[in-house]
């Protein structure tokens, strides 16, 4: 088996930095051992860092926030999902909860709150002129805790009616 060599075009730093190579050219710089990338404008091109001078470990800013932990709704977890983020903040729901006739209902939360200062809300999917919905901002003898929320009760004739909630806040 024969080997094919490929050479990219190469130079000293100084042969580097008065050179501008035409968009997309990669150079290679033998006096620092790194490669530079051109856009047909900049003289010497971009120089690219080697793994040498990347901090080690690399570490994002403090005030970077982003999701750690997620669940999507399947059949299996009741269609309840969230999003827990690195500051501790979590966003959580289920997509589909039914509620039954004159009965307050809660909703078990997939994620720990901190305590009981967060937001929660509850809407109807469907809605009609009959429809009567006691949010759980109107149950006021009924508390959230930190591993469950009240969501409401649906006050009609009717069987039941379903709806989807969502509770935002800190996590546990």
């Amino acid at each position: 088996m024969t080997a094919t060599v490929k050479q990219i075009r190469r130079g000293t730093a100084a042969e580097n930095d008065a050179f501008t190579g035409a968009i997309g050219e990669v150079t290679m710089d033998t006096t620092n051992k790194t490669l530079r990338v051109h856009d047909g404008e900049t003289l010497g091109g971009t120089i690219l860092a080697k793994q040498s001078e990347i901090p080690t470990p690399y570490t994002m800013p403090n005030n970077y926030d982003f999701v750690i932990e997620s669940q999507a709704p399947t059949a299996e977890n009741n269609y309840t999902w969230y999003r827990k983020y690195k500051s501790g903040w979590v966003e959580q729901g289920q997509k589909i909860k039914e509620l039954a006739f004159n009965t307050p209902t809660s909703a078990t939360l997939p994620v720990t709150m901190a305590n009981t200062n967060y937001y929660a809300s509850a809407q109807p999917v469907h809605i009609t002129t009959t429809t009567i919905f006691a949010a759980a901002s109107t149950l006021a003898a009924l508390a959230n805790t930190t591993t469950t929320v009240l969501l409401g009760q649906y006050n009609t004739a009717s069987a039941s009616m379903k709806i989807s909630w969502e509770v935002k806040g800190m996590s546990a």
